[in-house]
């Protein structure tokens, strides 16, 4: 894989938090390439399509990201749907070996 490339994070989707706003909001959570977790909260259609408040949790899921930089076995990764409140980009260093290509156009 390569710099600007599309990638699927694993992660784990923990809990489902509420049904407001639709189509619902779950807590999704990975490990960062030091062994740091890191949660993230968002519709559940943006990790997936099988999260449901009927669901069991946690189950495994994904976070799509685009490859910002890769320096040896490390790559800094950015989430496709958000970014930080001063406009950088929302990144976070993972394990290079950890990410699963994509080769579909994200909507």
């Amino acid at each position: 894989m390569a710099v600007g490339d599309k990638c699927e994070l694993p992660a784990t989707a923990a809990y489902w938090l509420c049904d407001e706003p639709q189509p619902g909001l779950v807590l999704v959570e990975f490990v960062d390439a030091l062994g740091r977790p890191h949660w993230l909260i968002d519709k559940c259609a943006i990790f997936g399509a099988d999260l449901l408040p009927t669901s069991t949790y946690p189950r495994p899921t994904r976070i799509l990201c685009a490859i910002e930089e890769i320096n040896g076995e490390i790559a800094t990764v950015s989430p496709w749907w958000t970014i930080s409140r001063r406009g950088i980009p929302f990144a976070f260093d993972v394990r290079l070996d950890v990410l699963i290509p994509v080769t579909t156009d994200w909507q």
